[in-house]
């Protein structure tokens, strides 16, 4: 509970000095969910709320000749009086414009983006989606990043996790990434060599991305573990305001297809409010079938 007080104490104090702060912005949102899951075998339907607070501190990227600094730290304080007060992003990267770092609690290139996913509940938990050392990694692990712009469009990423002393339950290891731009089209592709519960497995995802117009996209994931006889394939759109999407995870002769959808509305008129209702709906290998249906307000203030 202390340090729950603490860490509220900080942000209000860094909310409060933002007038003072040249160069850093801070901004917030709160993002309340309920969510309705379908009767699943012996598990009776539900409904439950849940909800959280996110407050953002960005820097901004200040430049020295070619040479740059740039950081970000966010809170979330959820809404639940049974949860706990965390830390979402808090890093920071450094370089030029050939290379640079990135250290702390941070997410990695994406290799399986998921579009407007506001509720995704699969049936079966199968699959691979080349995310076991993305981040953000909440176990004290190093996580960093070291980033090449190779060539015009051309950008190469190698993160690195380390193992946690102690434990052999958190995957740690290497993985290297590829991320192309050309115009509308974005392909990422990388490698994740790690070792989880002291055995080693290696996947590999790629990613194909294209930019329809400034709001509208496309996009095609997969994801292949060999080690775990797992797979997963994904395609998803959003248009807009409107996300569609479908994905397959497969694991041996198991499978789960899953597809989901999300459209969010203006509330009320009100700048920075929306309210999104999003469902999605699963079928799996040797368990019942599982819907959900999810409504999010979400105000950036």
């Amino acid at each position: 509970m202390q340090t729950q007080i603490r860490l509220v104490a900080v942000a209000a104090a860094l909310l409060a000095a933002g007038a003072a702060q040249a160069g850093v912005s801070f901004d917030a949102n709160l993002e309340h969910d309920v969510l309705f899951k379908g009767k699943q075998g012996a598990t009776s339907s539900a409904t439950s709320n849940s909800g959280r607070v996110e407050l953002n501190a960005n820097a901004a990227l200040v430049k020295s000749g070619d040479n740059f600094v740039n950081a970000k730290a966010s809170l979330i304080v959820p809404t639940g009086s049974g949860d706990s007060v965390g830390i979402d992003d808090a890093w920071i990267q450094f370089g030029n414009s050939a290379a640079d770092l990135k250290i702390g609690r941070h997410e990695a290139a994406d290799l399986f983006p998921l579009g407007k996913d506001v509720v995704v509940e699969a049936a079966g938990a199968y699959g691979y989606r080349t995310n076991a050392l993305r981040g953000r990694f909440k176990t004290g692990q190093l996580h960093a990043v070291a980033g090449l712009n190779a060539a015009p469009g051309f950008r190469v990423e190698l993160g690195l996790v380390t193992e946690k002393s102690g434990s052999t339950t958190d995957a740690y290891g290497l993985r290297p990434t590829l991320v192309y731009t050309a115009g509308a089209l974005t392909v990422r592709a990388g490698v994740e060599s790690y070792k989880k519960n002291n055995v080693s497995y290696s996947g590999t995802g790629v990613s194909v991305g294209y930019a329809l117009s400034s709001s509208a996209s496309v996009n095609a994931n997969y994801g292949k573990n060999s080690d775990l006889d797992s797979t997963s394939v994904g395609l998803n759109a959003v248009f807009g305001d409107a996300g569609v999407g479908m994905v397959q995870d497969k694991t041996g002769a198991n499978k789960a297809t899953t597809y989901y959808a999300a459209y969010s509305f203006p509330l009320l008129g009100v700048k920075g409010a929306t309210i999104t209702p999003a469902l999605s709906t699963s079928k799996a290998t040797g368990v019942d079938n599982l819907n959900a249906f999810k409504v999010r307000l979400n105000y950036a203030f």
